[in-house]
């Protein structure tokens, strides 16, 4: 499940919404230079996506559920783990406009000076979403 709050810049001041993790049907990774944001939908991945769902022990997440379990018992392809899995999807997502890298780790980053001396703004309420 991923989030949208409001920040803070502590460097420049900039009041900006941030967007963190994914849902129950895709990823949400950031540029490691700029923090630009970038969505990659599980079935755009294809068998990546399979051979991640059918190494889990247990569905992905409740919503995808049904889905999960047919892949675990019917895709004939390898196993892989979450670190395999994340370095083949970074791949995928490629390069940023700016030069970067889309990461699952990279810090969210202010859109003013690219700072990612960020706060979560404490006046301001945080969004859950899928």
């Amino acid at each position: 499940m991923g989030t949208l709050y409001s920040a803070i810049c502590n460097d420049c001041g900039e009041k900006f919404q941030v967007s963190d993790g994914g849902g129950f049907s895709f990823h949400l990774l950031k540029c490691d230079k700029c923090g630009a944001d970038k969505s990659l939908n599980f079935d755009s991945l294809g068998d990546i996506h399979k051979r991640y769902i059918k190494g889990l022990s247990v569905p992905y997440s409740t919503a995808t559920a049904e889905k999960d379990n047919y892949i675990r018992e019917n895709y004939h392809g390898e196993p892989i783990d979450e670190q395999h899995y994340h370095k083949e999807v970074e791949k995928i997502a490629g390069n940023c406009k700016c030069g970067g890298q889309y990461k699952f780790n990279a810090p969210a980053r202010c859109p003013n000076c690219k700072s990612a001396n960020i706060a979560r703004d404490p006046d301001d309420r945080m969004i859950f979403y899928d």
